[in-house]
């Protein structure tokens, strides 16, 4: 058994009887680990807020292989991220990141820049403008799939090679990219994309959050993404499903509309 150390970010949080609790935390050392925290629940609860929800914690924890299931130790908290819980559209979509990281993380794994990407992710969506959240956060998703490997090619037609041209017409879900008007007819699963999207898509993958927060896309633009984005992880994220939070974002920002 060794002692572990690493900050981490807290997914999510399972009562387990009267005074502990199962925490899933994403961890800057070893990926998603199961912690089982003793003694944390009560008037007086053992680590504060530590473990809750979007907490970016100090966690020391002892971890067996063997074991599905480690034990922590200890906890103290770095940042809580308070700005995500005073406001319901906020939560929402910082619910969305922790949704989407325990669909596609598998456990103990170097976690690379997808860590980083998290961490920064959270911290823009507590204080950018509201007509920000939604490229923010997409532009999370773009960039977390390609850190797992599934970057889109938006640039190169994904059968020839062929350079895309301004505006190109074709996506495939199945090869990951933009598909050429010479190569349409002989791939099957093309999926019609607007001009307007191609460019977004593009400054979606390409431009740091800090450029989005500050210069963000109007709504208007952002209404057919969905379209390309969710066919697109559900052909590459195994187990990738609709995220109940976006879901939620969605119905808060048409009743806000309202």
């Amino acid at each position: 058994m060794a002692i572990e150390k690493s900050q981490a970010l807290i997914l999510r949080v399972i009562p387990f009887r009267d005074t502990s609790k199962v925490v899933t935390a994403y961890t800057a050392e070893r990926g998603a680990v199961a912690l089982l925290a003793k003694g944390v629940r009560g008037p007086k609860p053992r680590f504060g807020a530590a473990l809750e929800l979007f907490a970016l914690s100090d966690l020391v924890y002892y971890q067996r292989d063997s074991r599905e299931l480690q034990f922590l130790s200890d906890a103290a908290l770095l940042e809580p991220h308070l700005g995500l819980c005073r406001d319901t559209l906020r939560y929402a979509y910082g619910g969305g990141v922790l949704e989407f990281l325990l669909r596609v993380l598998r456990g103990p794994e170097a976690p690379g820049r997808l860590y980083d990407l998290s961490v920064r992710t959270l911290e823009v969506l507590e204080s950018c403008p509201p007509e920000a959240l939604v490229p923010v956060f997409r532009a999370f998703e773009l960039k977390a799939v390609s850190f797992l490997g599934h970057r889109p090619e938006l640039y190169r037609c994904v059968e020839c090679g062929r350079e895309a041209p301004e505006d190109p017409q074709g996506f495939s879900l199945q090869r990951g990219g933009m598909v050429c008007e010479s190569c349409e007819g002989s791939v099957h699963d093309v999926l019609p994309v607007r001009a307007p999207t191609w460019g977004l898509l593009r400054r979606l993958l390409t431009s740091p959050l800090a450029t989005l927060e500050a210069d963000p896309p109007r709504n208007g633009e952002m209404a057919g993404l969905g379209r390309v984005l969710e066919p697109f992880f559900f052909a590459h994220l195994e187990r990738y499903e609709p995220l109940r939070a976006l879901r939620l974002a969605e119905a808060l920002t048409a009743s806000r509309r309202s």
